[in-house]
């Protein structure tokens, strides 16, 4: 166009179009100035038109534009960007200040708001199509055959614009400016010229109008980057768009190029995770998925092959992590929700583009940043605690944990360590981290700390450390010169607390309860009962400290060590051979002792006979006074319930009964026993069991030399009797509790006969700090009320089921627990215990379900305490949903002689009783070999 037709257009569209417009403000000299001042040509041309992406920083945002500096940021951190350059905004200044009579069309162009009616869309029209006619700058070209020449490797480019008012916290103004792909070298100035065009496109300045921004505050650069042929591609939203769910991350995906997805040219298909774990939670298949190819597949799918097997997912769960993975890697550059456009070419990700989420909010509360992990507490607090015991235990986890934390120079104070979780003990991961921050060696061995202890979230450890920022962690107190001057003090603790002095604190607390459950608390008052109480809330816990385990368990990682280098053991299959048959083990010897009851009934016609006939315990206990060995029975019976009659399911609990309580549920366990004890003796199978241990020991020996051969015959002692000691902690903590349920049953029937508590298990509704006030009438409240309330509350809390991490506050539709695919037929988990077995699943939920485990067949429970111990007794495997190697039910599976395999996640809910499975303890995996015939 020549220089009159410009001025000519210009004369029209200004002085006519505009009068018809509504007005946003009249074109005026402030206005032009405002423009002539943004498109100056002062110092453009010392400012450099083409800049590499890696070189991009903040600095270039006037110039690169949001789009453009962001991909430099991510290239720079080593994402996987695609190399490419930027024409910066200064070449589109150049261009479009060439124009004549520039001022007049930009002013014509400032009263398009709204872009609405036929006129301003056509004056629109018209600007565009005169700045087409602008010829490219020379000096652009200059610059774009320099930046081509500097990357001769790619011969395809993608280029896209990059507004300097795009991807603003306000307005994203995604799909509004042009892209161009598979662009070829020479191509390539022709498709920035179209970038440039678009900006004044009528789609684009409605968009523009619409976010309340002038054209004269937008200037236009272009990314030229490298064209990825991408096998499949789409978007990730590393929060749920729709709905702003922060704990919900979006994937969707098609085969062949992205643009078809972000244009909405085709279903793709969608995947929906959790953004801790990154499990799956939904999967939806799109319509591109038919034949494979990125066409829209109608319904039967046009070009397939009739009866042709269908093609694989576009995204599958391993490729939808990878992805999860690195938009949580962007997201923190972002510093919010990342909507990211992705290419996967050759098994390799790229990232195309990256820009906030608009449109949503995201509460940053304190709470919302908190992080829970149930690591260890859903085995030994597996269900919902009453108020009753979570206050116990809130008195007794402050001691057992401060010690630890003041290893690390860190101080509890008022910090959480633990908290409720849909009534669920559960441990602040947040706070944890805050004590380790400063210890990036510890900080490494995590994943390895949660596969020892188990708990669901191993994969997601490392993640976990990743998502949380400082401004996340409490303060605790640390500082490194106060730290090291603390070192000869932390040193004599820790000496303080030897396994030695250990094992002998152990024996003198055993003592102490050996007298405490002798008191006779019936012909006790109930002041009397109430002090007994109080005094063991304030002085019972004392002496527990976890840094005797903790100075033990610092020999199990030397031990691993030991095997994997030094025997050539990787898994551990030789190495977790050596913890069977050790003996001590409280709970295995539980399951011994009940086989020995069954063992002597069936020595005796008459006593198997009254064992076996079905009735309850206090009608089969006269039957067995009649005879002199049905007697011998008798005293066996009390001498086990008083060693390990204090066990239970949920041993921590104070509301659930102990074995004691429970007699007929243990008869149904020696009947059990009865059946099968013709079949198999575990007795003569843990004395073959040590001595296999002992002669592996031996050979291992053999094979190291001396130095080699102390270090590993002491940090192999110190791990056994870890496995041993750890089991012991926790059974006399266990027996403090049922003590302490006793005392609280007595004193609860006391307050029901007074009329205090309209039940007497009531009691446990009420907190520990309640009890004194509450038995002597000075409680000051509605006991009545306030105990029907707790109930309540406790009855909703056990229809949830929460998941093992849960992040910020616990919703039962954002925080659900992720259901498996049902097709599953291989699980992996943990290998705990070495071996191969195959057998016939029995699947039991609770441990007081009263199931029978047949010889030969494989328990398959989601977690493990000592009431689980009964049902390896005549087991061939064991399938465990949640736990680590240093679980209860690993450690019982070893000294069993087991294959077992643990932290699995969902095994519960994919085998059925009666499928036949295979548990190869060696490698950590379980297989369904063949499904049941069920009723349909």
């Amino acid at each position: 166009m020549s220089n009159e037709g410009w001025n000519a257009f210009v004369c029209e569209t200004t002085l006519n179009s505009a009068r018809n417009l509504p007005v946003r403000h009249a074109p005026n000299n402030n206005s032009i100035a405002r423009w002539r001042s943004k498109l100056a040509p002062v110092a453009l041309w010392a400012r450099p038109w083409a800049i590499p992406l890696a070189r991009l920083n903040s600095g270039h945002l006037p110039s690169a534009g949001p789009k453009a500096v962001t991909l430099g940021r991510l290239l720079r951190d080593d994402l996987p960007v695609p190399p490419g350059f930027v024409i910066t905004a200064d070449a589109f200044q150049s261009w479009l200040r060439s124009a004549p009579r520039c001022e007049s069309i930009l002013a014509a162009l400032d009263q398009c708001a709204p872009i609405g009616s036929p006129t301003a869309v056509e004056l629109s029209r018209k600007c565009e199509e005169a700045l087409a006619q602008l010829p490219f700058p020379s000096a652009a070209a200059r610059a774009i055959r320099r930046a081509l020449e500097a990357l001769p490797e790619v011969r395809l480019w993608a280029v896209r614009s990059s507004a300097t008012a795009e991807d603003l916290p306000g307005a994203s103004f995604a799909g509004q400016y042009e892209s161009f792909l598979n662009v070829s070298n020479a191509e390539v100035p022709d498709k920035v010229h179209g970038c440039w065009l678009s900006l004044f496109s009528p789609r684009a300045l409605a968009y523009l109008f619409r976010n309340n921004l002038s054209p004269e505050r937008v200037s236009m650069a272009v990314i030229v980057q490298q064209m990825i042929p991408a096998e499949r591609a789409g978007v990730l939203f590393t929060a749920e768009p729709t709905a702003g769910d922060p704990h919900r991350m979006v994937i969707e995906g098609a085969r062949g190029l992205g643009d078809q997805v972000v244009s909405g040219q085709v279903a793709p298909e969608r995947v929906v995770l959790s953004r801790l774990l990154l499990d799956v939670l939904e999967r939806s298949t799109g319509s591109t998925t038919g034949c494979g190819d990125g066409r829209a597949a109608p319904t039967p799918a046009a070009g397939c092959v009739a009866g042709a097997p269908p093609v694989s997912p576009v995204l599958e769960d391993e490729l939808a992590r990878r992805l999860a993975e690195l938009g949580l890697r962007v997201e923190r550059f972002l510093g919010g929700p990342a909507d990211i456009e992705w290419a996967v070419c050759c098994g390799e990700i790229h990232l195309l583009q990256a820009r906030p989420i608009t449109g949503i909010t995201q509460a940053r509360t304190w709470e919302d940043r908190q992080i829970w992990t149930n690591l260890n507490t859903g085995e030994v607090l597996p269900d919902v605690v009453t108020p009753l015991t979570w206050s116990l235990l809130q008195a007794f986890l402050d001691p057992l944990l401060r010690s630890v934390f003041g290893v690390f120079g860190a101080e509890l104070g008022c910090t959480t360590a633990a908290g409720l979780v849909a009534g669920r003990v559960y441990f602040n991961a947040n706070t944890g981290l805050a004590a380790l921050k400063h210890f990036s060696w510890v900080l490494n061995r995590v994943p390895n700390v949660a596969q020892a202890l188990g708990g669901g979230q191993i994969e997601a450890s490392p993640r976990l450390l990743q998502s949380l920022a400082d401004e996340d962690l409490p303060d605790l107190g640390f500082r490194w010169p106060r730290y090291i001057l603390s070192w000869p003090g932390i040193l004599r603790n820790l000496l303080r607390h030897s396994p030695r002095r250990g094992d002998a604190w152990v024996a003198e607390f055993k003592q102490r309860m050996d007298k405490l459950v002798r008191m006779p608390l019936g012909t006790m008052s109930t002041a009397e009962l109430v002090s007994l109480f109080d005094r063991q809330v304030r002085e019972g816990f004392e002496g527990w400290d976890l840094l005797y385990l903790c100075t033990q368990a610092a020999a199990l990682p030397v031990f691993q060590m030991a095997c994997r280098n030094w025997l050539n053991d990787p898994q551990l299959n030789v190495g977790y051979r050596l913890f069977a048959g050790l003996g001590g083990v409280p709970e295995a010897e539980a399951g011994l002792a009940l086989w020995r009851l069954a063992a002597l009934a069936r020595a005796d016609s008459r006593t198997g006979s009254a064992v076996a006939a079905g009735h309850s315990w206090a009608d089969t206990l006269p039957c067995l006074q009649h005879t002199e060995h049905g007697r011998d029975f008798v005293r066996a019976w009390d001498e086990f319930m008083a060693e390990h009659g204090h066990h239970s399911r949920g041993e921590l609990e104070l509301f659930n009964p102990r074995w004691a309580e429970t007699p007929d549920y243990i008869l149904g366990l020696v009947r059990g026993y009865l059946r099968s004890v013709d079949q198999l003796n575990p007795l003569a199978n843990q004395r073959r069991l040590a001595a296999e241990r002992q002669r592996l020991t031996g050979q291992c020996c053999q094979r190291l030399g001396p130095i080699k051969r102390w270090i590993f015959l002491r940090s192999l002692r110190r791990s056994q009797k870890l496995a041993i000691n750890r089991e012991e902690w926790k059974n006399q903590i266990v027996r403090q509790f049922a003590f302490l349920r006793q005392v609280l049953q007595t004193l609860g029937r006391r307050l029901h006969e007074q009329g205090i508590l309209a039940r007497h298990d009531d009691i446990f509704f009420l907190q520990a700090s309640e009890i004194g006030p509450v038995a002597s009438g000075k409680a000051g409240l509605d006991v009545r009320e306030r105990v029907d309330a707790r109930r309540k509350e406790y009855q909703v809390n056990l229809s949830r089921k929460p998941p093992p991490v849960v992040v910020g506050r616990f919703h039962v539709t954002t925080n659900a627990a992720v259901m498996p695919a049902a097709n599953d037929k291989v699980l992996e988990g943990i290998p705990v215990s070495p071996g191969i077995a195959t057998g016939p699943a029995r699947v039991i939920l609770r441990s007081d379900d009263h199931e029978q485990v047949l010889p030969g067949e494989i328990p398959v429970v989601p977690f493990t305490d000592p009431a689980w111990t009964p049902y390896f007794i005549s087991a061939a495997g064991v399938v465990i949903d949640q736990g680590g190697i240093l679980s209860h039910g690993s450690i019982v599976a070893r000294e069993y002689g087991l294959p077992a395999v643990t932290n699995l996640g969902s095994a519960t809910r994919l085998i059925h009783t009666g499928d036949l499975i295979q548990v190869d303890g060696n490698h950590g995996r379980v297989t369904i070999l063949q499904r049941a015939n069920r009723p349909r």
